[in-house]
């Protein structure tokens, strides 16, 4: 029986599948079933926690891994051993990899760093901690930020009954918001970066929505604060007796952080070096490419003048065209170690993610045990992450392609709901579909898709069409608070907090008791403010 349970899943993704191979693209072959697995992890985050929470804490390895192998069983069958390699290939050479080593090394180097001394978590300090996590977001990251200052934060409120605003907030702002100024802050904005996008442009037009939701959070928190403050027995915290002056330890971390900074800033900015990039097969396809720019203007005009669902179809898919031209030149302009013949591991990405993980053994050796004991810092967290989001990046395989497919995938509807019946952008659908799918999809590869389906060219939408890469950036950045997956620090985050003792919500209790009720109202503000 339990054979037959667990073969059923993988024998109906099987007869679900439309002709093996069949079709243009991966996304076009793919129907919705092939998102079950996805979403069974999604749930088991969500539901394991809340009923079987022992279980989960033992097995949730186990579990991540049986729907990985639920979605890679049946499409191995399905579209052959050779595209299911490359496919996880791609999305673990180039995303998950370079993913968890960066939270690796940001968690490793913060937790080197330690805050000492008495800090004392009345409303007007801990709104203080906010604020400096939010400014130091942008610049060290939002998963650098929030390693260095969460700890620091549940300290200085040990002595409070009521802790789990704090931690909401703190993934609402720290977390997510603040790494809305730079590349650095937020992968969705660095694969802008990487695709073209100036970097201070990020810093300019995203300033003002940031700041709204900002300062908005930071009020409702401080008047949080002080309400729940007021009802607890205890309204002043004890006097520990220590004497020790504020300060920090472990500065010399510092070092290795700058050192983790400056290998992105110099990923991104040495990336089309003649070591690193051939122009070449980039100028052979600039002929091609510029024929299926201008079928895409021709079909833009059309839609203009004939307005409608089959002309924004059109308009869709020569777009999407153009996008696979300009993304095949630019994979064959890569210089790298060429696994396969449409997986190549960039020598700047090796170099980026070589010195990025020296900074983290070098951060291990030279920080003491005991000052590492005395910040708390244990690796359940950065396993927990790791293990679950090893599985998310597979089986969000299906999901992301369907996307890609454009009016020609199972998510047409999302797709053509951002492109008006006349052929322009709307603007506000962009902002929210980008957030709602970066709330549950990697927000990283979403940005993507929709940076391409607005035309792909970092001169547009940095010009004329600003207006809508503020709003796919916005959505990707911003909407990651809405749940604990929509961004890694996030779980982190939770993590940390859960074995410092406080009870966190659970998926859907931030869901629908956190985020909903707070970050809705806010992000309905920043629709009416900067996208109408």
């Amino acid at each position: 029986m339990l054979r037959i349970t667990l073969f059923a899943p993988v024998l109906l993704l099987l007869l679900a599948s439309p002709a093996f191979g069949a079709g243009t693209s991966l996304g076009e072959n793919l129907g919705l079933i092939w998102v079950v697995p996805f979403v069974g992890i999604l749930l088991s985050i969500a539901l394991f926690p809340l009923l079987a929470p022992h279980f989960w804490h033992r097995h949730f390895g186990k579990i991540a891994l049986f729907w990985s192998a639920l979605f890679l069983i049946p499409f191995t069958v399905a579209e052959g051993v050779g595209t299911a390699v490359e496919e996880v290939l791609h999305v673990y050479v180039l995303e998950f990899i370079p993913f968890i080593i960066l939270l690796w090394a940001l968690y490793t180097v913060a937790g080197g760093v330690r805050v000492k001394g008495r800090l004392r978590g009345r409303p007007l300090v801990n709104t203080g901690i906010l604020l400096l996590g939010t400014l130091l977001a942008s610049w060290m990251g939002t998963t650098g930020a929030a390693m260095l200052l969460i700890r620091p934060l549940i300290r200085a409120n040990a002595w409070r009954e009521r802790k789990t605003h704090l931690v909401v907030f703190f993934i609402f702002l720290v977390a997510n918001i603040g790494g809305s100024l730079t590349p650095l802050g937020d992968p969705p904005l660095f694969l802008g970066f990487l695709h073209g996008v100036d970097f201070f442009w990020t810093t300019t037009a995203m300033l003002a929505p940031m700041a709204v939701c900002v300062v908005i959070l930071l009020a409702v928190f401080f008047v949080f604060d002080v309400v729940l403050l007021r009802k607890e027995k205890q309204t002043s915290a004890p006097d520990d007796g220590s004497g020790e002056a504020l300060g920090l330890e472990g500065k010399f971390n510092f070092i290795f952080l700058i050192g983790v900074v400056v290998a992105i800033l110099y990923s991104g900015s040495a990336a089309k070096d003649a070591a690193f990039y051939d122009p070449k097969p980039v100028a052979d396809a600039a002929v091609a490419v510029d024929a299926a720019e201008a079928e895409v203007s021709a079909a833009a005009a059309a839609a203009k003048a004939n307005p409608g669902d089959a002309a924004i179809t059109v308009l869709l898919q020569k777009q999407a065209h153009a996008n696979a031209l300009r993304a095949d030149a630019e994979h064959h302009a890569v210089k790298g170690w060429h696994i396969t013949s449409h997986v190549t591991w960039p020598w700047i990405n090796l170099i980026r993610d070589g010195v990025i993980v020296l900074m983290g053994i070098l951060s291990l050796r030279l920080t003491s045990r005991e000052l590492r004991r005395n910040n708390d810092f244990t690796w359940f967290p950065i396993v927990e992450v790791a293990k679950l989001f090893a599985s998310i990046f597979i089986t969000i395989i299906p999901a992301i392609a369907i996307l890609k497919a454009g009016p020609d995938g199972d998510l047409s509807p999302v797709v053509m709901a951002v492109t008006s019946d006349s052929g322009q952008p709307i603007n506000t659908m962009y902002f929210w579909l980008t957030g709602i799918l970066s709330s549950f999809l990697d927000n990283a590869p979403t940005y993507l898709v929709f940076f391409n389906t607005a035309g792909g060219n970092a001169a547009t939408l940095m010009g004329p069409q600003e207006n809508t890469l503020l709003a796919v950036s916005a959505g990707a950045v911003f909407m990651g608070a809405n749940t604990y997956i929509g961004n890694a620090p996030n779980f982190m985050v939770r993590s940390i907090a859960e074995e410092a003792g406080i009870k966190m919500p659970s998926f859907f209790g931030y869901l629908l008791k956190w985020s909903l009720p707070i970050l809705i109202p806010i992000f309905l503000i920043v629709t009416w403010l900067f996208f109408m």
